[in-house]
């Protein structure tokens, strides 16, 4: 099986027991004229897979019930996510709001995103 992306891609995303939606800002033309549209849905029901390191951290004090963790999503390695967006999760049954500040890394098999959730519990 190594050495055949193809085939490692397709065993790989049958391990993807999630759906993502990407929101972000979409630029368009529109009579010579440049429109932002900043709550675009940039894709619909793509599947994925979320991972999350470590334990969420919970806040004491004044920000009792806050939480926050990092998470990574695996997902097609050709779609394009501009840092900044926000993605929803659905895995599990669970939804989980994020939010894509970085870079995707991009393999031949797949791509993985490093994801902040942020909220309260």
């Amino acid at each position: 099986m190594l050495g055949n992306p193809d085939l490692e891609r397709k065993w790989l995303e049958m391990t993807y027991d999630g759906v993502m939606t990407v929101m972000g800002s979409r630029k368009a033309n529109v009579d010579g004229e440049t429109v932002v549209t900043p709550d675009a849905v940039l894709y619909a029901d793509v599947p994925c897979a979320l991972s999350f390191s470590g334990a969420p951290n919970g806040e004491q004090g004044e920000d009792a019930g806050e939480i926050g963790y990092q998470g990574t999503i695996f997902c097609a390695p050709e779609l394009e996510i501009p840092a900044g967006c926000r993605i929803t999760v659905t895995q599990y049954g669970v939804t989980y709001a994020l939010v894509y500040s970085g870079e995707g890394i991009a393999y031949p098999t797949h791509q993985q995103l490093s994801v902040t959730r942020k909220g309260r519990a």
